[in-house]
Order: structure tokens, then sequence, then C-alpha cells
């Protein structure tokens, strides 16, 4: 806090933007990362956090501008204010404080972390994925006081408590006595793995939470829809390339073919590279659905960068060639995200479909307790079922398109596969 001047006077303008530039200036990631974990453990929430959740919560220009504007969740203000982090109290020390979060940003590379984030199809789906568990069934990201094992307890007033009214772990001796022989705390009173310590307010006792499914579990979700984006952009074949498309290590004599199995799957899995469109010749032998004058216009199209939000031409180009669409391209109607194709039958269906049935798995698998191990097997299964389903419909309207097209170019262009 800001010393008062000699005198008694309040400091001033400047004093105050000073150190409101200084403290802001000097916090760091893990002061973020701990606040975000008070305010989740206030709403009896595990630390463990969706991934756009947590890009938020640790974003200090995001929750600096949030506190301004008086959106911010009450649990994340408050734990900033008991970290010595809320808006400062004068004109000065909030606009020292905006200067500080922004210079800090600048070297810390907290904005550019949301871009770093979302910078492949596969991210951007694995946040969408959290982004809707964690709206229709909270309780995966969720915790549960301790119960302690009591088979009966009565009130002073004789009443019998149920097994959901018994105490729960407090800060006592005994409890944390008890905790450490049944593994929940460690030697030093400190929780082990699945158990956190929810502090309780001046004058209560605290409790011990256990959260309700391990994180490892929770992202195992994410393996439907991670199947049906890969699946969708073609990086599921490891020995070569897609219809119409090279390999990404292609053979001399079969472009299609890889010359390195184990480098092609290297390079699509960790760097989620996907071959070329494989030149006229060798394209229209796994393609002939396509003319030339079609193939020709889509490699125009692919690698246009100039803005164009028109759309009444069919297509449109926004970000520098960042995000694109078409919809009429080699593949149907297609989104394009960093040069990475998603067509709508064969990829952005498949991928809708998977997040959706893993949400509803994950809506009817059951609460905690007695049933809770269902809630990941049901989710699970509602994704994979929604994989297969929508994969099979996706295939066979793209099926029935190429049909119809090779068709109509066999009708206009009689050599169009010349």
């Amino acid at each position: 806090m800001a010393m008062r001047m000699a005198g008694g006077n309040k400091p001033g303008f400047l004093t105050n933007f000073k150190e409101g530039w200084h403290d802001a200036f000097g916090e760091g990631r893990e002061d973020q990362i701990k606040i975000m974990h008070d305010a989740r453990g206030a709403r009896n929430q595990d630390n463990e956090a969706p991934r756009a959740q947590r890009l938020v919560a640790t974003n200090r220009t995001l929750t600096l501008l949030n506190d301004l504007l008086g959106i911010s969740n009450k649990e994340d203000r408050e734990a900033r204010i008991a970290a010595g982090m809320g808006l400062k109290d004068t004109l000065g020390g909030k606009l020292g404080q905006i200067g500080g979060v922004l210079s800090a940003d600048l070297t810390q590379d907290r904005s550019r972390e949301a871009w770093w984030l979302i910078n492949a199809p596969q991210a951007v789906v694995n946040v969408a994925q959290e982004g809707v568990l964690s709206k229709v069934a909270p309780d995966l990201f969720g915790t549960t006081q301790v119960m302690r094992d009591i088979p009966e307890v009565r009130t002073p007033g004789g009443r019998i408590l149920t097994p959901a009214q018994k105490r729960g772990l407090t800060d006592t001796a005994e409890d944390r006595e008890w905790a450490q022989d049944h593994g929940i705390l460690d030697a030093q009173g400190r929780p082990k793995r699945r158990y956190s310590i929810k502090k309780g307010k001046v004058g209560e006792v605290g409790e011990i939470r256990e959260r309700n499914y391990a994180p490892g579990y929770v992202d195992s979700l994410m393996i439907p829809s991670g199947i049906a984006v890969n699946a969708g952009i073609g990086l599921l074949n490891p020995f070569g390339g897609s219809e119409g498309y090279d390999a990404v290590l292609p053979d001399e004599e079969d472009p299609n073919k890889t010359k390195n199995v184990i480098a092609e799957v290297g390079a699509k899995y960790i760097l989620g590279r996907t071959g070329n469109l494989s030149k006229w010749d060798e394209f229209k032998e796994e393609r002939p659905d396509v003319s030339k004058g079609e193939y020709n216009a889509y490699k125009a199209f692919k690698w246009d960068k100039n803005t164009d939000l028109d759309l009444s031409d069919g297509d449109f180009t926004a970000l520098l060639g960042v995000i694109k669409g078409t919809d009429e391209g080699i593949h149907g109607p297609e989104l394009q995200f960093l040069g990475r194709s998603l067509p709508v039958n064969t990829a952005l269906m498949p991928i809708a479909s998977t997040i959706a049935g893993t949400a509803l798995g994950a809506m009817h698998g059951g609460k905690r307790g007695r049933w809770h191990k269902d809630r990941i097997r049901n989710s699970f299964v509602g994704g994979m079922t929604g994989l297969a389903s929508s994969s099979l419909a996706g295939n066979m309207v793209e099926q029935e398109r190429r049909r119809r097209n090779m068709e109509n170019n066999g009708k206009e262009d009689p050599m169009y596969s010349n």
C-alpha cells in the first residue's frame, strides 16, 4: 500500500501511478495460477481447469479488463484481492496498473499464448470439446468434501445425521491424524494426489476435498473428437497421403506413398504436417471426379491469401489466409484453417457429432458416487458412437457428391480425365 506523505497528505497521482505500474508489472505466471486455484477451490472445483478457462483465468490482461468492466466472477475477484492484486483504489493507481499489466503482457507473451493454444485444428477441437463438457457436466471438473467414516452421528438434541450431513474434515489434530491414516494427507499434513485443502473463512474451519474424476480420464474424453479432426484433415494414414495428396515425405517413384513410415507418423502426429496437393497427372488417377478446371480453381483458392469477405462468389478469405472457406471445392463445401482442409462432409460433420455425442454421454452418465464411473464410460461411448455414425454418413454423402460431379463433368467435358 502507498505510504502517506509527510504532513498527512495522500500520495499524489504520479506516486499512485508508479506504484500501480510496478506492482502489476512484477506479477508473474505463478501468481495467476495460484489465484485461479484459490478461486476454483472456492467454487468447489478441481485445480485442473478446461484449457479455455485456464487461459482466461491466467491471462492478466483479460482478468484486469473484466475487473474494470465489473463483469469478473466473484470468487476470482476476491482471490485477486486476497492476493493483493485487486483493482487499485485511485485513478492514478488504476492507470498505472493498466500500464504495468500491458507491459508485462508484452514481455511475458501472455496474449500470444491464446494463439499458441489454438494454432492447429486439433487444438481448437480440444478446446471446444472441453468447453462443452464443462457446461453440460461441470461435475467432471468438480470436487467433493471428504467425509469422516462415522457410522452414526447424533446432534446435541439426539437427531441422527445422514451420511451427507456428517461433518467433513476440519483442521483439528484428530482430523489430520485420521486423514494421514487414510492416505489423504502426507506426514507433513499436505494433501496427496486427488486431494486439496479448501481454507475456511476467518473463524471457520477448513475442509479437505477430493477431485471427482482423475484428470487423465477426463482428458481421455478428447480421444473421439481427436480422431475425428485428425481423420478429417488426413493425418491418420501412416503410409502416405490421402486421396489426391502427396505424403509428407514422398517416395520419388510414387509421391502418394511415404519413403519413411516412422518419420511420416512423426511429422503428422507431432508437427501436424500434411502432404501437398498432388500434381495433376497423379491427382486425376486418385480423383477422377474432379475436372482439370476444378483442380486449378481449387489450387488458386488454396494459395490465395488476399482478404476476400464477399460471400456472393461462394468463397472467402480472412486474416491473411488463416481461415478460408468455399462452398464447392474438390472436397465439396469446406473450411480451411492454417492451410488444413476441413471438408463439411468428412470433417466438420463428424467433429460436431462427436463433440455432441461425448457431451450427451456425460450428461447421462450419473453423478459422483455409486455411478460416477459411468459418466466417463458413457461419455466416451457417446463420443465414439457419434464419430462412427457421422463418419459413415459423411462419407456416404461425399461419395454421392463425387458420383454426381463425375457425371456432370463427363457431360460437360468428355476430356476431363485426360
